[in-house]
């Protein structure tokens, strides 16, 4: 039950994030701005996670919930098929992009807080 609670706690936080970004970003970079700063923070976390190895209510509170409301893959999915309409060479850049912006920012992210582990030696 607690980290049922911790998931809805930790979304309803991510839509009032991502709502932030919506007023105050242009219309078309939101996606871009949510899903980035998304894909940097998880990084970051997965990164603490293997250092400090937090209660499974509080990565899921921060993931699942905060994260996971705070970016989206649906809202991703229906820019796709929308430029798909209009142009498929536009599209599959667009698809290639975002995946490879966010898949870069959540590796730097990542590598920039795991602890740094000598050949041979166990965390």
């Amino acid at each position: 039950m607690v980290e049922i609670i911790s998931v809805a706690i930790g979304g309803m936080i991510g839509v009032m994030l991502r709502y932030g970004v919506t007023i105050t970003v242009p219309s078309e970079w939101v996606l871009w701005v949510v899903n980035g700063i998304g894909s940097a923070i998880l990084g970051v976390l997965n990164g603490l996670f293997v250092r400090y190895k937090p209660a499974n209510s509080l990565r899921l509170f921060l993931t699942t919930g905060m994260l996971g409301a705070f970016t989206t893959f649906s809202t991703f999915s229906a820019s796709w098929l929308a430029l798909m309409q209009t142009s498929t060479l536009l599209a599959i850049v667009y698809a290639i992009m975002m995946t490879g912006v966010c898949v870069a920012l959540a590796s730097f992210g990542y590598l920039c807080t795991v602890p740094k582990v000598k050949a041979g030696e166990r965390l």
